[in-house]
């Protein structure tokens, strides 16, 4: 049986896939217009938006030219702060640990509570409640309508948003009629970004790295943290650091802490919390095809429709600027709009 879903009686019905940041950001902007309903499989919203304890485990950082986002953030009354860079970095190199001062660059920025408070602020925006828990399975057009069928329900729309990652779009959702095979090559060649990723957060009781004049920026070739960075938030002092691709899983936690207490002393042998998230792990984010780390920021931006227009592929991968990025997601969220 196909069901309907409430909502404003003269509105078309629009069903958006996922309820990360895109998603969200599209269904507050739709939702005057049409009678829109977020479909997501996790038990959360936020996508590849997540925090632990105030951290965050996916992305943290928006960058001053980045106007979409300071836009969004600013209009949530939400407070950003600077990501901290003051003294010295450190390069973890085979013989011994090298201290440096890096060259300048654009500064960062973080948002205070952790990007998830964005997530939350959308959420609490929306006329309708995320349906959580429901995966898609197949999506099928039938006259002039879409049926979008999950593991518990079916459901009719007239206009569907897919914000997955392209891979996944393409992996775990049947379509009838099918994708043509040059949208499903399409789709299946553009990388999921953070599809790779391991992301750890190491909480201290303070922030020691700072005291002997260091910014907390550290890059290693050993491992098993490739790049880290001071993750302090306004209460909590800790260091983030992404997981080199050829890291060994079997003790990495015990590994982790021996690095850092390589680079940064002795009081780094004694983490309050260690969090960590292995997005490949994620099977709502990354998939088999995403099993090989990233070489460099991968060309996105691509505009892909089916069932006559009437479904449309958006998210932070199909952003002709900034694609990859938070604010590439919420630059994807404004482009659909423009097509409706």
């Amino acid at each position: 049986m196909i069901i309907g879903y409430n909502g404003g009686m003269n509105k078309k019905k629009l069903v958006i896939i996922g309820a990360g940041l895109s998603g969200l950001y599209s269904a507050v902007l739709l939702q005057d217009r049409y009678d829109v309903m977020i479909i997501e499989a996790r038990d959360r919203t936020g996508g590849r938006i997540m925090g632990i304890d105030g951290h965050d485990m996916g992305p943290s950082w928006v960058w001053p030219h980045q106007k979409n986002i300071l836009n969004l953030i600013e209009t949530l009354n939400l407070e950003l702060f600077s990501q901290y860079t003051e003294g010295l970095a450190s390069y973890d190199a085979p013989d011994r640990v090298q201290h440096f001062r890096p060259s300048q660059t654009v500064p960062s920025f973080r948002l205070k509570g952790g990007i998830s408070k964005m997530v939350r602020a959308l959420e609490n925006r929306l006329e309708n409640p995320v349906h959580l828990n429901e995966k898609v399975l197949s999506l099928t057009e039938s006259n002039d309508m879409i049926v979008v069928k999950t593991i518990d329900t079916m459901y009719e729309a007239e206009i569907v948003i897919s914000t997955l990652p392209p891979r996944l779009a393409v992996e775990s959702i049947e379509y009838s009629p099918a994708l043509p095979e040059a949208l499903h090559t399409q789709l299946k060649k553009i990388p999921t970004w953070m599809g790779y990723a391991a992301k750890c957060v190491i909480e201290y009781s303070d922030a020691f790295w700072r005291e002997k004049g260091l910014s907390g920026f550290a890059i290693s070739h050993l491992g098993p943290l490739g790049e880290i960075h001071d993750a302090c938030t306004q209460d909590k002092a800790a260091l983030f650091g992404f997981v080199h691709s050829t890291a060994k899983y079997d003790n990495l936690e015990e590994d982790i802490i021996q690095q850092l207490t390589r680079l940064y002393g002795r009081k780094a042998a004694n983490p309050f919390k260690l969090h960590l998230v292995d997005w490949k792990k994620e099977p709502y984010t990354s998939t088999p095809l995403d099993a090989m780390p990233l070489r460099e920021h991968p060309a996105y931006g691509f505009d892909a429709t089916h069932f006559a227009d009437r479904l449309m592929f958006s998210g932070t991968e199909s952003a002709l600027r900034e694609g990859g990025y938070l604010e590439g997601a919420v630059t994807a969220a404004l482009d659909v709009v423009k097509h409706l």
